[in-house]
């Protein structure tokens, strides 16, 4: 249908693809994306079909949901010295997504050394808490901007890099389903 999976842009993320009952620690912003990019999200939804992610989020780390309690508890450890974060897009590509049922569009994140930092201070504290990570050490980053996606659409031509928002808050989530998660517990980043 789309567009696949650029393995030079985004290579996998994990050993397998999410499914229920895994937890994922998203890095969010706590406030509502601006009209700029709330209009460009919809240019997209008009080219592609689907529906507009919310809350846009950087999935920074994913378990296999076993502890549920230890994992909030070291994110919340980790979220009291983490700091806000400025999430940019840059590249536009399609993949698809085994528990949402339906390719996914996804923004390729541009790399910075506070990216660097909050995914390795958070990986480093879920070790440190005895927890397993499902994903490996390198891994690229990119934000899901439109699920369920219906038809082909311009990948190229967009103007990037666009500033997506400034993410000050972890969400701990757990995944119940196709689009469904519920969500654990919010930590604000100071």
């Amino acid at each position: 249908m789309c567009a696949r999976l650029d393995p030079h842009i985004e290579p996998p993320a994990s050993r397998r693809p999410g499914r229920v009952g895994d937890i994922c620690v998203l890095f969010a912003p706590s406030r509502p994306i601006i009209p700029a990019v709330r209009d460009r999200l919809e240019r997209l939804r008009s080219e592609f079909g689907g529906r507009i992610v919310d809350p846009l989020h950087l999935t920074l780390e994913r378990t296999d949901g076993e502890d549920a309690d230890g994992l909030t508890a070291a994110v919340r450890e980790y979220g009291a010295r983490a700091g806000p974060l400025a999430v940019r897009g840059e590249k536009l590509f399609v993949t698809r997504s085994p528990y949402r049922g339906s390719d996914v569009l996804k923004l390729h994140v541009t790399g910075s050394e506070p990216l660097r930092r909050q995914i390795d201070g958070l990986r480093s504290t879920i070790q440190k808490a005895g927890l397993r990570s499902l994903y490996g050490d390198e891994r690229a980053t990119s934000v899901s901007v439109l699920e369920q996606i219906e038809r082909d659409g311009p990948l190229e031509g967009w103007p990037f890099p666009l500033e997506l928002f400034v993410a000050d808050e972890l969400i701990v989530s757990r995944i119940l389903g196709a689009s469904r998660y519920d969500i654990l517990e919010r930590i604000a980043v100071p």
